[in-house]
């Protein structure tokens, strides 16, 4: 069965802010919910990477996408993520995601021990036939540990499978490949902080950025540029309003350390007014020092923050 609707536009993976005890901060989550959409972006996916699915039970992730739909109220779509190790866990949630008014699933693959490709075909085959709205896949081998090849995802979208790709490789022949094996009505969405204007040159129905959450409408005016092909203006966007940020999110730490994303981006709508709450550990949610100054550069450079 084939969903007619196709899934395209700017998505967010957004944060999911917690309290300090670590419970889930349900007014928080409404207030980044409104921000986005204040922010001019076309969805928003929460309980994904980062919203922190691993670190939140079932019950939570349904919880969360419910009130995430109910605080959207229409103004932006929202595909919940429902992805799961088990796959009699991701089908009860989906079902639950689309008994809440979801306009769509993403499911990341299973992790740790990758399953092969009869597997996953069994998998998303249950979930299909588990739910009556748009299924898009999340290809991220960097954290599921499953690598698959553009033809299994092909086969997955002909046979009815899924109906979008969110692609994390952040690899434009990638989704050029996609594109010619499938036909326009795949949504192919590029998963990446890096290189929009490239990608959406080449094939790519949306963008689901994650630094999005702090920097919404910088990335939502980068995106409507490169879908309306105006790509000198488009790059020149993306000079002036993604990369002067993207150093915090990619250089590590005066310590060596990886970059803390996650913790940039929720003390960063902190800082911005959103209360995006703290993180569940082993993250630990306070930045440190360099870092906390970099971020508040950042956002006296974009006027988020008095000088």
């Amino acid at each position: 069965m084939k969903i007619q609707e196709k899934l395209n536009g700017i998505y967010i993976p957004m944060v999911t802010p917690f309290n300090k005890d670590e419970s889930v901060n349900y007014s928080g989550l409404r207030e980044v919910v409104d921000f986005l959409a204040e922010n001019g972006v076309d969805g928003v996916i929460p309980s994904g990477s980062t919203g922190e699915m691993i670190a939140m039970t079932p019950e939570e992730q349904m919880r969360v996408n419910e009130e995430v739909v109910r605080a959207a109220d229409g103004r932006v779509k929202v595909v919940c993520s429902t992805g799961a190790y088990r796959t009699k866990d991701v089908v009860r949630m989906s079902q639950a995601a689309q008994a809440a008014g979801a306009d769509g699933v993403m499911v990341v693959t299973p992790w740790y021990m990758a399953p092969n490709t009869d597997e996953l075909y069994a998998h998303y085959k249950a979930i299909r036939e588990s739910i009556g709205i748009p299924v898009m896949m999340y290809h991220n081998p960097y954290y599921s540990t499953c690598l698959l090849p553009d033809e299994f995802i092909a086969k997955l979208y002909d046979d009815g499978l899924i109906d979008a790709v969110k692609e994390r490789q952040a690899d434009v022949f990638r989704q050029q490949n996609l594109r010619y094996l499938t036909d326009d009505h795949f949504g192919i969405f590029y998963g990446y902080d890096i290189c929009p204007v490239e990608c959406m040159s080449c094939w790519s129905d949306g963008w689901v950025v994650g630094t999005g959450n702090l920097f919404p409408q910088e990335n939502t005016k980068v995106y409507r540029l490169a879908k309306e092909r105006k790509m000198e203006e488009a790059m020149q966007a993306d000079f002036t309003l993604i990369r002067p940020y993207l150093d915090l999110f990619i250089k590590p730490t005066a310590k060596g350390l990886p970059a803390p994303w996650l913790q940039i981006i929720k003390e960063g709508l902190k800082l911005r007014g959103v209360d995006a709450g703290y993180c569940r550990k082993p993250v630990i949610s306070e930045l440190p020092g360099d870092v906390y100054q970099k971020l508040r550069e950042t956002l006296r450079h974009y006027g988020y923050l008095d000088a």
